[in-house]
């Protein structure tokens, strides 16, 4: 207890002797000017410590930024090299891609063939369905892209050598009209008692007339030599054979009927020689017809009546003749009165058979005839086709003040009863214009 009031009493003392010190002001001043100068040591050392640390972290952000810099840069060459490369590899797809597109055929075709319905009146579509007696008919508004009628039209039916339209369509994307064509061994692949043009091997014409040949007559020997011929050409290999060169160009055809909307189309042989798995419908053969219309090459060719072509007796230095034309002039010679004269021996070749300077044809369309009864002013094309299997068939097309209308009208019963619905056909259809179709 005593000692609890010694301590209290000499802390009561220190603390008076304490105040007592502080109440100096001498002791105060000296006082407060080292805590002054503490602060600004203080303040000194902080803001030497803040720069020292400023300096150190600046370096390492530097450096930081720098290789971060660095990294972008080489990150970004590299995708720019990546890329580089990439676009490099692209163009050379996109190259040999335009390459191979180049080399197709392509065959645009914007039309549409909507279906209009109720377009003719009741009594008018009974009649036609009365009296039109082919059995598979389309008839078609090319001016307004609309079919007007039809009956079977999307069955399949047998084309014969309706066929040829689109075998003129596919040669004339190969062959310029005015390119010289020998006529070569390749008409021996024609089917008995076909149709023909007269050609006889060693013969030299333009394209123009041999597309003539193919279209008027309805030559077979024709549709062959246009065939290898065009093969040839487009493939770059005069090597071919003739058996080649048809499968070639068979296959560019239905490349083509696909490219121009065909539905149900597949062809065998560039003649339209019967063949079971040779078939399209009366649809898509108004859809070739219309197609062909849009060539001046096939379309003028359609709608002649009659044609008359000089042959060419000079040898053609054209790059684009084929083989066979070279392995003619080679091989023999032609003499004045145009037999085949072997250049060695000076013989003529019994087997070749003689032609003259010019060949003519007519056309077997008889709406073009102006002898035929079934004769129209307004026909201009397009196509006859017969076998027994297909019937007699006509795909064809009539034009008054610009408009335009296709019947393609499939086996009919006898020979001149397609031209009967054809013409029928396209007189109901021009009524509907305010138009005066008129034949017979």
């Amino acid at each position: 207890m005593d000692d609890n009031k010694n301590y209290n009493k000499d802390n009561n003392l220190q603390q008076e002797e304490y105040e007592d010190i502080y109440s100096d002001s001498t002791f105060i001043e000296r006082v407060n000017t080292r805590k002054k100068k503490r602060k600004q040591e203080k303040l000194r050392r902080n803001i030497i410590i803040s720069v020292i640390f400023v300096l150190l972290f600046g370096t390492v952000a530097a450096a930081a930024l720098t290789g971060l810099l660095t990294n972008n840069s080489i990150q970004t060459q590299t995708e720019k090299t990546e890329e580089s490369s990439s676009l490099k590899e692209s163009s050379v797809e996109s190259s040999e891609e335009s390459e191979e597109e180049s080399s197709a055929l392509s065959f645009e075709n914007s039309m549409e063939f909507k279906t209009a319905s109720d377009v003719f009146s009741e009594k008018v579509k009974n009649e036609l369905e009365k009296n039109i007696t082919s059995g598979y008919v389309v008839l078609y508004d090319m001016t307004e892209d609309k079919i007007l009628f039809q009956k079977n039209g999307s069955k399949k039916c047998y084309p014969a050598s309706t066929t040829k339209m689109l075998t003129a369509i596919v040669s004339s994307k190969i062959i310029d009209k005015d390119t010289v064509i020998t006529v070569g061994d390749e008409i021996e692949l024609i089917g008995e008692d076909s149709s023909t043009a007269g050609l006889v091997k060693g013969m030299k014409m333009t394209f123009e007339t041999l597309i003539d040949a193919l279209l008027l007559p309805s030559g077979n020997d024709a549709a062959y030599t246009i065939a290898v011929n065009s093969a040839r050409i487009y493939s770059g290999d005069e090597t071919l054979s003739n058996e080649e060169a048809v499968k070639l160009f068979v296959e560019l055809m239905n490349d083509a009927a696909k490219q121009i909307g065909c539905k149900n189309t597949h062809f065998v042989t560039p003649d339209g020689w019967h063949d079971d798995n040779h078939y399209t419908t009366a649809e898509d053969l108004a859809r070739i017809a219309a197609y062909a219309k849009t060539i001046p090459l096939v379309s003028n060719s359609c709608k002649k009546s009659y044609a008359k072509w000089d042959l060419i007796k000079e040898e053609s230095s054209s790059p684009e003749s084929t083989s066979s034309q070279l392995e003619e002039s080679s091989a023999a010679e032609v003499s004045d009165n145009n037999e085949i004269q072997d250049p060695e021996t000076g013989e003529i070749d019994e087997e070749e058979e003689a032609y003259g300077d010019t060949i003519e044809w007519y056309n077997s369309n008889a709406l073009l005839l102006s002898d035929s009864g079934m004769y129209s002013e307004f026909a201009d094309g397009m196509k006859t086709g017969f076998t027994d299997e297909a019937g007699t068939s006509v795909v064809a097309s009539a034009t008054i003040n610009g408009h335009t209308l296709i019947a393609s009208v499939m086996n009919g019963l006898t020979l001149y009863a397609k031209y009967d619905d054809a013409n029928r056909l396209f007189t109901e259809g021009f009524k509907l214009y305010g138009l005066d179709y008129q034949y017979g």
